[in-house]
């Protein structure tokens, strides 16, 4: 369990006013100086979202009335925090839905809110969905579970398919639409026990009835939901009162059929079933009581951990529930008979010396028992009284790491206020009661307490690979050492998928393989590599969709392409090394484009050629790296690739005939068709196995015929996951404060006088407006959206295709007026 960065509140002298107190009866407030952390939550894309009081920044000002403020940053860049909503009751509950795009807000006034990016900007939020239980404070809530859990299988270990090794759990949504397929929705708890669902669909989504936990309202101190294989929501709930019950009970949400009369049709109906609860301390035990209670995990529990504290020490508890069976009496049966019924079983015990103040397990369990029938593998962590974490394992209960937050502040009354762990489990947040963000990495699932493996961090990558989430968490347990052998054991296992698979997957393993060299300072090649070819895969894909064969031509069994893709296969003798021959052979009108959207791909056909310009500009450099593997020049040795510029710099001569002005232009030195000569080069290179003198004198001869324009060939990496993480531990950081970049991760075509869009690889000027940076890596974009400029629909594809996220997988945040 080692810490890895500390962000903390900017220093700031400010008068100790008394804050306005609306609706806060047991405010954690009192002055207009205090700050804290209520409550957190890490999303599957890893974005943290957590609710806190008081201003993190000196900027950060909020009305007088709203004491509350929701705030979400990137878990790669923590000091970059924005602000998602204000309000003026404390803030209870923060969840993510399993997709990481919805996010549900509860407060202890009962309002229980929905809030998403519409925008895909993580710094403009939308409230999408909300209901209200007046005057009942939300203890917990969930959304409907999708019905979709992968999981790795330690029977299959060794086995060489993604299919065998990750394999699919049978489990059932919560509620079904139309078609079979799952609805979204969203379940809150209130603390007398009241239960309201909220099924999103159409234009404003409908709520369900008001159900009663346990049907008797209680004042809950700790209630807890997770899902079951059938897709119902398990809740359990507790009062801290040693000798009351708890409770527990299955939600169900059904669509009602008529039959009752209290609700119409085409509604919904949330019902509860009280199920065996449990009894865990004796009337003996005055001086215990119970101080949290939480599902062993989100996802098909296997049972409960109870926290039970005295005077001066604190234990946890894992109960489960198990059928047993007991003998009847002789005067009630004939025979020796017995009956099997289902009872609670205290089935392991850890004791702590100090008080225990919550317990958090992982979330979500993706990796299941090496046994048949075991449970599955994951961590869980404690909070004492005495600011200390504590990572224990599930299994065994055995301690596997500790973080004192008290010794990290060199203050005695530092405790930890909330704590989450990331998706996959291999990373922790944890806030202090002075809002001091910790991010910790964790030791293996599968080796509690040992290092981090290349095998453990190809298993979890391959998890991030076939289920999409992030993993950035599992990029800061890396060394340098494990990079380059840990990217080619992973394409290595790649390439022994199915085509259909790998075609499936191709552009999440190369943003994998992007983000794992940028961590290294000396792996811009490799990493350019990567980026590149994502780029080209794009900007192939997307012109060739561009293409409108008229209806004499049309065949519905290949692709419009398909016959510039045979003929340059084909090794006619007459084609040769002349881009024009090749012309003789094709079909041109195969090809057309209408001029009027031509032109707004210029953009695209520029950047293409000048990055075949620089490759083969730097051919001569690179010949010295002929025996190494995974830097830029491995472009110019892979046959498909080469085939790809090929195939696109005949599309390009084809439209250059249509409309001249959507050709790339240089600043020429001599008279020399640039087009051509790349053809004639690049053919050459794929019918030599390595290239000779003349050859090479050719490529060092483009930079005298024109200007090749300075690109960017990768994007550099920053915040977290980048060079810096090889450096002296744990980063320090405030909030709102950018920290200063190092020369290696800077970006010329950002940071320099003209700023380059990395999207549509355009400038933008020194100081240009409108636009959004991403979380992950120093590229910017414009934000077309709002412009009232024309676009095409060629144009309007290419930005919907980043329009989630960069070509690094980094979420866009827009950038402020300064």
């Amino acid at each position: 369990m080692d810490l890895i960065t500390i962000v903390r509140r900017s220093r700031d002298e400010e008068s100790p006013r008394k804050r306005q107190r609306l609706n806060t009866e047991n405010s954690p407030w009192e002055n207009e100086t205090d700050i804290g952390v209520t409550a957190c939550a890490v999303s599957p894309q890893n974005i943290i979202a957590f609710a806190c009081y008081g201003n993190l920044k000196h900027n950060m000002s909020t009305p007088t009335d709203q004491n509350m403020t929701v705030v979400v940053c990137d878990s790669n860049t923590p000091w970059d925090t924005h602000i998602v909503k204000s309000c003026a009751a404390q803030v209870t509950v923060l969840e993510w839905d399993q997709s990481g795009h919805y996010l549900l807000i509860g407060d202890t006034a009962g309002n229980a809110e929905i809030w998403t990016t519409l925008t895909h900007l993580l710094n403009e939020w939308t409230k999408v969905a909300n209901i209200s239980l007046p005057d009942e404070p939300i203890q917990a809530g969930t959304f409907f579970f999708n019905g979709k859990k992968t999981v790795f299988n330690c029977q299959n270990r060794e086995s060489v398919s993604y299919l065998d090794k990750y394999t699919q759990m049978d489990m059932k949504p919560t509620i079904r639409g139309f078609g079979g397929r799952p609805l979204q929705g969203f379940l809150v708890v209130g603390m007398t026990g009241l239960v309201q669902a909220f099924v999103m669909g159409g234009t404003k989504g409908k709520t369900t009835n008001v159900e009663i936990l346990g049907g008797i309202r209680l004042a809950y101190s700790y209630v807890d939901l997770a899902w079951t294989k059938d897709g119902e929501i398990l809740a359990i709930a507790c009062t801290g009162i040693p000798l009351d019950p708890i409770v527990y009970c299955k939600l169900t949400i059904q669509k009602d059929d008529g039959v009752e009369f209290s609700c119409l049709l085409d509604e919904y109906r949330l019902r509860s079933e009280t199920l065996t609860g449990l009894f865990p301390l004796r009337s003996t035990a005055s001086d215990m009581r119970v101080w949290g209670i939480n599902f062993s995990s989100r996802e098909d529990p296997s049972g409960i951990f109870l926290l039970v504290n005295g005077i001066g020490s604190g234990t946890l508890q894992y109960w489960e529930l198990s059928e047993v069976e007991r003998t009847i009496h002789s005067l009630f049966s004939t025979s020796a008979a017995t009956s099997r019924y289902l009872q609670w079983q205290c089935m392991c015990v850890f004791n702590c010396n100090s008080r225990i103040n919550s317990v958090c397990p992982s979330r979500n369990v993706w990796v299941s028992g090496s046994e048949a029938g075991a449970h599955s593998q994951h961590h869980l962590v404690i909070t004492t009284t005495c600011g200390e974490l504590l990572c224990l394992h599930r299994d065994s209960m055995k301690q596997v790491g500790l973080l004192s937050i008290a010794d990290r502040s060199k203050c005695e009354n530092k405790t930890v206020s909330s704590v989450c762990f990331t998706a996959t489990g291999n990373a922790l947040v944890a806030f202090d009661n002075s809002a001091t963000m910790f991010i910790c990495k964790l030791s293996p699932i599968t080796d509690p307490g040992g290092p981090l493996t290349i095998p453990y961090a190809l298993m979890s990558l391959e998890y991030c690979l076939i289920t999409g989430i992030d993993y950035w968490d599992v990029l800061i347990g890396l060394r340098s050492t494990m990079l380059d052998s840990l990217c080619e054991r992973l394409t290595d296992c790649f390439n022994q998928q199915s085509i259909g698979l790998q075609q499936l997957l191709q552009y999440r393993l190369l943003n994998i393989k992007l983000a794992i060299y940028r961590l290294g300072p000396s792996s811009s090649s490799k990493a350019g590599l990567q980026y590149g070819i994502i780029m080209l895969n794009s900007v192939y894909s997307a012109l060739k969709s561009l293409l409108r064969p008229p209806p004499e031509l049309f065949n519905q069994d290949r692709a419009p392409a398909d016959s510039l893709t045979a003929v340059l296969s084909s090794k006619i003798p007459e084609v040769g090394t002349e881009v024009d021959k090749v012309l003789l052979h094709l079909e041109v009108k195969e090809f057309t484009v209408e001029p009027s959207t031509l032109i707004t791909v210029q953009h695209l056909i520029q950047w293409t050629v000048t990055f075949i310009l620089r490759l083969l500009n730097n051919l001569p450099d690179w010949r010295a790296a002929t025996t190494t593997r995974g830097t830029m020049c491995d472009m110019l040795r892979d046959p498909k690739l080469l085939n790809m510029f090929r195939e696109l710099l005949v599309i390009f001569r084809i439209w250059g005939l249509i409309r001249h002005s959507c050709l790339p232009t240089f600043s020429y030195m001599e008279n020399v068709d640039v087009i051509a000569t790349l053809f004639r080069i690049l053919t050459r290179l794929l019918q030599t196995s390595e290239p000779d003198e003349s050859l090479l004198d050719e490529c060092c001869q483009l930079s005298s015929q024109l200007i090749i324009p300075d690109i960017e060939l990768s994007l550099p990496a920053r915040g977290i996951a980048s060079p810096m993480l090889f450096n002296q531990l744990p980063l320090q950081y405030e909030y709102g404060i950018h920290p200063e970049e190092t020369s290696l991760a800077k970006y010329d075509g950002v940071e320099g006088e003209g700023k380059v869009d990395s999207i549509r690889h355009v400038y933008l000027g020194s100081k240009p407006h409108n636009v959004r940076y991403c979380s992950r890596c120093k590229g910017i974009s414009i934000i077309v959206k709002g412009l009232r400029v024309g676009r095409s629909a060629a144009a309007k594809s290419w930005d919907m295709r980043w329009q989630m996220s960069c070509p690094c997988r980094g979420m866009w945040s827009r950038q402020e007026v300064q």
